[in-house]
């Protein structure tokens, strides 16, 4: 029988290739926006990276609308129906499952504008920019790193600090006191100003913020990160995206079991995972329960 034989089998062969993505001394591209999926399991960023990622939800489309009436909001003195206007215009757009779900998606716009509306309104800072691109490089005779990506608000605090702002549109972005202060987007976002990626506001980083427009309640809420320059552990920012870049050069990449499993879009190619497994190896242990 045709790949009866065990040496037609794809699990027993050898790597193809076991050199790294990048080569000792070529840079490595960063995005702030790639980090936390890099960090929390490579294999899966890897996949998704090179064709693995599912398409765009509905809920998606609706945060990118958000985002762009945003762009059209630099304070609160924005006329509210002239942003409501915006998302009008365009909802028909986004590509829903159902019709009825046309009703629901377009209020919980409009529901992230007003929220974004008092969020402004009660902003302490001063905007610099909106949806700013940046690119830097860290220079490194191992692994320079190019960091890239785009900011959806630059602001300047009341000392003259940068403050980069994202903006936030999903339901369940939410993350915990104890995870903001480390959070990878937002502390590349601080390694970028301290590289000068902004340079011609400044290069003193005041801290990063998320702000949580798309989760319950009726006001957006902002959860900030201390700057990454004081304290005892100045420059871990930095050293961050380092160890990112690391990962993201590697010769192999690691599935690791974690909170996303369950979305997981390329759960069938996961080692992990039940639906990836080859069948040359053994199953995964089941817990006492009986669940994998």
């Amino acid at each position: 029988m045709p790949g009866a034989h065990p040496d037609d089998w794809w699990g027993l062969r050898g790597l193809s290739d076991d050199r790294p993505l990048v080569d000792d001394g070529d840079p490595v591209r960063v995005t702030p926006s790639g980090m936390e999926s890099a960090l929390r399991c490579s294999l899966r960023w890897l996949l998704e990276r090179h064709g693995g990622s599912a398409a765009a939800s509905a809920a998606q489309g609706v945060g990118n609308l958000v985002h762009a009436a945003a762009m059209l909001a630099e304070n609160a003195s924005v006329d509210r129906s002239a942003l409501l206007e915006y998302v009008t215009a365009r909802f028909d757009a986004i590509e829903l499952a159902a019709r009825w779900m046309a009703g629901p998606e377009q209020a919980r716009a409009e529901a992230m504008v007003d929220k974004l509306l008092r969020w402004l309104a009660g902003n302490p800072r001063r905007l610099l920019a909106i949806e700013h691109e940046f690119a830097v490089r860290l220079d490194d005779p191992h692994r320079p790193v190019e960091l890239t990506g785009r900011v959806d608000r630059l602001e300047v605090d009341a000392d003259g600090r940068l403050v980069v702002v994202d903006l936030k549109t999903g339901r369940t972005t939410t993350v915990s006191a104890s995870d903001v202060a480390g959070h990878p987007q937002l502390g590349a976002y601080q390694a970028a100003v301290e590289a000068g990626a902004f340079a011609e506001f400044g290069e003193t980083s005041g801290g990063a913020a998320l702000v949580q427009l798309g989760t319950g309640g009726k006001d957006a809420r902002e959860q900030s990160q201390p700057p990454a320059g004081d304290g005892p552990a100045a420059g871990w920012a930095t050293a961050l995206v380092r160890r990112t870049a690391d990962t993201m050069a590697a010769a192999t990449f690691a599935a690791v079991a974690n909170s996303k499993c369950r979305v997981c879009p390329v759960r069938t190619s996961c080692p992990v995972s039940g639906q990836g497994r080859q069948v040359v190896e053994p199953p995964a242990p089941r817990r006492p329960d009986g669940a994998p």
